[in-house]
């Protein structure tokens, strides 16, 4: 039940994780809880706030180990102390350095009974993002690619393509709900002209990077103008913001961010990307284009995620989903294995690999 509850609160919390604690008393459940917006209250203080009754000899389960510090609010573990709750279930340890154990140890000195690691498996996937961000201080990053079955993303370079079934482009839209951000280069934003949004499904707008190394694009692209409403961001190198430095002034007056980074051999690496974004809190990102993009995110090391819809389509001309020329020298063959999944979806096939390589 708290597993199933705590996705509600996807991409509300980040980077906070998803939360949900349940009283049980008598064998039946008296009071549900749940994290629903960063910086609010924890679940288990939902979840015995929201209980009138006893809560002496209650059981409260709940998905990730109960804080024990004071940050934006009091530690979780002396409400269930004072409660009088003798049996706390929990999926699994918190990851942050902060708790890390701290929580249920200071839950079983006061006399509280503690079972730790059950669905713990379950627990973790359901806060992989928090966990990564936490454990590799970047955000969590999924690749998402839509090709042919010949393994092209577009009839020819530069044109768009609808290549994914209705229900493939519903998932994704759900994915964007669910991640912190978008992340696309410049080439994707010239080709297709895009608006990135929740459209397909419920949930709310997700903040857009965009890589524009060269500073190439115009704030007259329809992602830059609604830079008012969602976070926007332009990624280039210091050099090219120098050199149009008129055009910086433009995408500034529109809200859009610019982040400025020094290219290492020529090339702003993933790794740098990912830095900046750690930084202003982005717990997760979705990079879905273009070729360049993809190819310089997994031959990096830094994809926890990779998920290609591939759709019962033929492209021979066509342009590939991986660039021969998207990461310099560094270019290497890669080996994915079995994938963790294989999920029919509409007329496409969904094929996830999961690819972290600890960067």
């Amino acid at each position: 039940m708290c597993l199933r509850l705590a996705e509600k609160g996807s991409g509300h919390v980040s980077p906070n994780p998803l939360v949900v604690a349940v009283l049980v008393k008598g064998g039946r459940v008296v009071a549900r809880g749940v994290h629903r917006q960063f910086g609010g209250s924890h679940a288990e203080v939902e979840c015995l706030h929201s209980f009138k009754g006893d809560t002496r000899n209650a059981t409260l389960y709940v998905n990730l180990e109960p804080c024990s510090h004071h940050g934006k609010t009091p530690p979780c573990v002396d409400l269930i102390i004072d409660s009088g709750i003798r049996t706390v279930v929990v999926g699994m340890q918190d990851p942050n350095p902060i708790v890390a154990g701290k929580g249920l140890r200071k839950l079983r000195n006061a006399g509280v009974r503690v079972v730790k690691g059950v669905l713990g498996a379950d627990a973790e996937s359901l806060n992989r993002h928090f966990i990564t961000h936490i454990t590799k201080r970047r955000p969590f990053v999924h690749v998402k690619i839509a090709q042919t079955l010949d393994g092209k993303i577009a009839f020819k370079r530069g044109s768009p393509s609808e290549i994914s079934c209705i229900e493939s482009r519903a998932l994704v839209h759900r994915w964007r709900a669910e991640h912190d951000a978008v992340l696309v280069g410049a080439g994707t934003i010239r080709a297709d002209d895009p608006v990135l949004t929740v459209r397909l499904a419920k949930g709310r707008d997700p903040a857009l990077v965009v890589l524009d190394a060269a500073l190439s694009l115009k704030p007259n692209y329809k992602v830059f103008r609604n830079a008012e409403v969602r976070r926007v961001f332009i990624v280039t190198t210091k050099e090219s913001a120098k050199k149009h430095w008129r055009k910086i002034q433009e995408f500034t007056s529109a809200g859009v961010t610019v982040l400025l980074i020094v290219p290492k051999n020529n090339y702003i690496l993933p790794k740098q990307i990912l830095k900046e974004m750690y930084k202003l809190g982005i717990g997760s990102v979705l990079v879905e284009g273009g070729s360049d993009i993809f190819t310089q995110f997994v031959q990096s090391g830094s994809v926890d995620l990779l998920s290609v819809f591939v759709s019962a389509k033929i492209y021979p001309t066509g342009f590939p989903a991986f660039s021969q020329n998207g990461y310099g020298p560094h270019q290497r063959s890669e080996r994915l294995g079995r994938p963790e999944l294989v999920k029919r979806v509409g007329t496409d096939v969904l094929l996830q690999y999961g690819l972290s390589k600890g960067i």
